[in-house]
């Protein structure tokens, strides 16, 4: 789909926060600046959806093959997945890259 030049409205789910404070408040006992860092590049990749939200992939798997849910990462390990519905972009979830996510995979179709 080709992009547009006009802007889309980002909303962050009340899970993708929850899930964000927590990978942050982990982050902050090993190290205070690292988390404040995290959280600031979340914002930046999340406003970056504002004007680009085509230009990262669908997320694809053996079990998931939908265009409906894209993926982002930022921070080098964390991952935004989201979803565009229109003129809004939805951030359903922040997890962290290290960890098996395949559980979401199937909780997202």
């Amino acid at each position: 789909m080709p992009e547009r030049e006009d802007t889309y409205q980002v909303i962050v789910s009340k899970r993708a926060a929850h899930q964000l404070a927590n990978h942050a408040a982990f982050v902050a006992n090993l190290d205070e600046r690292l988390a404040h860092s995290l959280v600031k590049e979340f914002n930046e990749a999340a406003q970056s959806l504002q004007r680009f939200p085509y230009r990262y992939p669908a997320i694809r798997s053996a079990e998931f093959v939908t265009d409906k849910y894209r993926k982002m990462v930022f921070n080098k390990r964390y991952i935004l997945i989201y979803q565009i519905k229109g003129e809004t972009v939805y951030i359903e979830y922040v997890i962290d890259g290290r960890q098996d996510y395949q559980w979401l995979l199937s909780s997202l179709e």
